[in-house]
């Protein structure tokens, strides 16, 4: 039997964890957010206390399962019989919540596992948060749970709220509403800010669940429940920081892969997760990998509060659309040029009625109608009409949604232009948007709207980014759907020559490599980069450039400078080898004096690129310490830093993943035909975006890359310089490691650029 039958141990019995693989931990999860019977740990009846507070949402929220108190110095509260310790607790207990000071909390948890109490959620406070003493105290909870498989939610959280069960195990001011909306947050705050919009909104929830430190169940295990559950239809997530990313990465695509999640994460502008030396590293912040692997995951991701509300008034209606052309019904030309003005600046196209939708408008509107989108019903539009100009608009196949607008006039009656819109919009999927400008005289169309599941802003511009919001979604499910595969354009890459070469760097505990070896690197996966030929004396660079052929490229070549042009250690378009011997006993002179201890090994020298109708690109990889690898692409030469154009994506990449990352920079229209000169070869730059991807993904060693300047011409595409920098791996690390899950039984392991399986590189 085991420790999760519906009989538990009885008193004293100690259990062994679950093994591996078993149902048991889904089953304790399940168990936590879908409780049959509860424990209060610190119940109380003193005004104003925890224990009182919990105590009084679950009575109020009416859980019909059975709910024990536990509290040592009572014997009775409200009624209810206490009992003296968990101990005391009868069988089939789910979830103890515990309310008790820190201190005590791991003696409760063992108490608890040894009564087969088979998850906790610790409300209590003074764990990591207060420094090395609540740490202590956090590890001895989790190893006391962990003897007996017990889950924790916590600690320092809000608690779970379900409705469908009636279970209030929070400290909140108020409950939820019922819905099929599951929220997540990493802030009790917000959660409570949320479940008092929602109470005037009319929004409900199947789920809310407060993470607090998240020190054992993760949002990953979260999600996957919510993913099941069959009482939730879309999932929302407040985020603050990321920790274990393969678990929330598996549960982000295996939930948005079935219903839609939202998430809005703070500290946007925060510094990178590492400080990296590379022009990548200048580039990519923790915030750009975030998005990107958000993207990745076919998740929406909102920026403010007021998207975040608006993203769950949608989600709530339960309609849906993968397009982005809107169509607008005004009885204001104001208003509707604000809409649709907004609408712009959100990349957001207005819809182009067919013919038949224009004729069915231009049956029911005044002569004098505004005869395209927006649709300007005129001041004086009764019901009827705005009933037509929204039943057309939603009938017309070329319309993804509509936001209708009244601003209350003398012949305007609000109420009865609600009810209007109700009745066209009844029967349609597609997503109708509301704004009932003002506030008195429209306040009972609002609860209407309200009340019919239909999203009502109170100005265009917040309609819009309602839809803007959720009309994103379409575009991250079709990043959800890309599955790499395996390039059949170029040879199988030649991994132990490039890692021959790593392992000598480590070895001579190096990280950076020079260009000849970062050359080495780079040919085993067919990157192609213009020849490079080392000279040690200043004749031996006289005679190699000769046999290279003029202009040629100079560069300094040493392990201990990142970036030769601070140095004065790149010299472009030398033309003989008299002053290709004098250019270098400069380089070496300035090299020496700007960096007295670094070591010179000479000079790598290059022919001129050819630069006629090429556009300076870069191609870098970085590694974030959550999510792994990241590959950018941007505007490149040595003002990549100011420019700032980049864009970032998780490895591995598809032909259409690299497309999508190349367009959207601002390099996108540059490689386009101007001003007489053709288009770069768009596809050149995808084979070797899908080179560098196989790169970082194989090559689990490169924490930096940068290939700076890439010049992309009608012909081909040319690396004109890169740099690499090294560094060990953890014991255990193996290639597409990022990507690495490990698989339920059944299921394919994590698979290389080619198709097989993921070798370990130990």
């Amino acid at each position: 039997m085991t420790p999760d039958s519906r009989t538990p141990a009885g008193p004293g019995t100690r259990q062994s964890p679950p093994a591996p693989g078993s149902n048991v931990p889904r089953a304790r999860i399940a168990a936590l957010f879908q409780p049959r019977s509860v424990a209060l740990v610190g119940a109380s009846e003193a005004p104003g206390a925890l224990g009182t507070v919990v105590l009084d949402n679950l009575l109020a929220a009416g859980f019909q399962g059975p709910l024990h108190l536990v509290n040592p110095r009572h014997r009775e509260i409200r009624g209810r019989a206490v009992l003296a310790s968990v101990q005391d607790l009868p069988d089939e207990v789910d979830v103890a919540i515990v309310v008790t000071p820190a201190t005590t909390v791991p003696a409760v948890i063992a108490d608890c596992g040894e009564r087969g109490v088979r998850a906790a959620i610790v409300m209590s406070a003074g764990f990591r948060e207060v420094g090395a003493d609540g740490l202590a105290i956090e590890r001895e909870m989790l190893a006391s749970a962990r003897r007996h498989g017990l889950r924790i939610l916590g600690p320092n959280c809000l608690g779970v709220i379900r409705t469908d069960l009636g279970f209030n195990g929070t400290f909140s001011a108020g409950n939820a509403l019922p819905g099929r909306i599951g929220i997540i947050s990493q802030s009790g705050a917000l959660c409570t800010a949320i479940l008092d919009w929602a109470q005037v909104n009319s929004v409900g929830f199947s789920s809310v669940i407060s993470t607090g430190i998240g020190a054992d169940v993760d949002f990953g295990e979260m999600l996957d429940f919510l993913a099941k559950d069959p009482a939730t239809d879309s999932i929302m997530l407040y985020v603050e920081g990321i920790h274990r990313a393969r678990p929330f990465m598996n549960g982000l695509r295996a939930a948005a892969r079935v219903k839609p999640v939202v998430v809005m994460k703070t500290g946007r502008h925060a510094e990178g997760s590492r400080a990296a030396r590379s022009h990548t590293g200048a580039l990519v912040g923790s915030d750009a990998v975030f998005d990107a692997a958000l993207r990745r995951a076919g998740v929406l991701r909102v920026a403010s509060f007021a998207d975040f509300f608006s993203a769950a008034a949608i989600l709530a209606t339960g309609r849906r659309t993968t397009g982005r052309r809107l169509a607008i019904v005004t009885n204001a030309g104001g208003p509707g040029v604000l809409a649709a003005d907004h609408a712009a600046d959100r990349g957001i196209p207005l819809a182009e009625f067919t013919p038949a939708t224009l004729a069915s408008l231009g049956a029911a509107m005044p002569a004098y109608w505004s005869r395209g989108n927006p649709v300007d019903v005129l001041g004086d539009a009764d019901a009827s009409r705005f009933e037509a100009a929204v039943s057309a608009c939603l009938a017309d196949p070329g319309v993804d949604a509509v936001v209708t607008i009244l601003t209350p006039q003398a012949m305007t009656a609000p109420e009865e232009v609600a009810h209007a819109v109700i009745r066209a919009s009844a029967g349609s999927l597609k997503p109708l948007l509301a704004s009932w400008m003002g506030e008195v005289s429209v306040a009972s169309s609002r609860a209407l709207f309200r009340a019919e599941r239909i999203p009502t802003l109170r100005t265009p511009e917040a309609a819009v980014d309602a839809f803007a919001a959720i009309g994103t979604y379409g575009e991250a499910q079709r990043q959800l759907q890309q599955v790499p595969e395996p390039p059949a354009s170029w040879h199988a890459p030649d991994i132990a020559a490039a890692r021959l070469v790593i392992e000598r760097v480590l070895a001579e505990r190096r990280t950076v490599l020079t260009l000849p070896e970062s050359r080495t690197v780079l040919a085993a996966f067919d990157v192609p980069l213009v020849p490079s030929l080392v000279a040690r004396t200043a004749e031996q660079a006289a005679t190699i450039a000769q046999e290279l052929g003029f202009p040629v490229v100079v560069k300094i070549l040493s392990p201990d400078i990142t970036h030769k042009s601070d140095v004065g250690g790149v010299r472009l378009g030398l033309t003989g080898a008299r002053q290709v011997s004098e250019v270098f006993r400069e380089m070496m002179a300035d090299a020496a004096a700007a960096l007295p201890a670094a070591r010179l090994d000479g000079v790598v020298i290059q022919p001129m690129a050819q630069r006629e109708h090429g556009r300076e690109v870069m191609i870098g990889v970085a590694r974030d310490e959550v999510f792994g690898p990241v590959l950018s692409f941007g505007l490149g030469g040595t003002l990549v830093e100011v420019l700032g154009d980049s864009a970032v994506a998780l490895p591995p990449l598809n032909p259409a993943l690299a497309e999508d990352l190349v367009a959207r920079t601002r390099a996108a229209r540059w490689l386009e035909p101007f001003r007489g000169a053709p288009a770069a070869d768009r596809d050149a730059i995808v084979r070797l975006l899908l080179r560098v991807s196989a790169m970082a993904c194989e090559l689990p060693w490169i924490h930096e890359l940068d290939l700076n300047p890439v010049f992309a011409g009608p012909d081909g595409v040319t690396v004109v310089d890169a740099r690499i920098v090294v560094g060990a791996l953890d014991p255990g690390a193996r290639p597409y490691d990022h990507l690495a899950i490990h698989p339920e039984p059944g299921q394919r392991p994590p698979q290389d650029a080619r198709g097989g399986p993921a070798r370990n590189i130990r």
